[in-house]
């Protein structure tokens, strides 16, 4: 898949309703085809168990921060 190129990669390529100016999005490589998946884990991606792993523990430090908070204003509810 070839993309056209653009005569000012800095210029606009259009306007919103409201003005703003819509930029084309630079970087993208010609050589990498985006409608096909990437080669997985190997190429630096993050495999599902992965993911599931980092939120689950993410939500526990969540859930621990939340309680902490809820004590400390519990006990300063308390003693005030």
């Amino acid at each position: 898949m070839t993309r056209p190129s653009l005569p000012n990669p800095l210029a606009p390529l259009g306007y919103r309703r409201d003005g703003r100016p819509i930029y084309p999005i630079l970087g993208a490589s010609p050589e990498r085809d985006p409608n096909k998946p990437d080669d997985g884990p190997g190429n630096g991606g993050v495999t599902q168990d992965d993911l599931s792993r980092l939120l689950a523990r993410e939500k526990t430090q969540g859930s621990r921060a939340a309680v902490k908070k809820l004590l400390d204003g519990l006990g300063r509810a308390a003693l005030g």
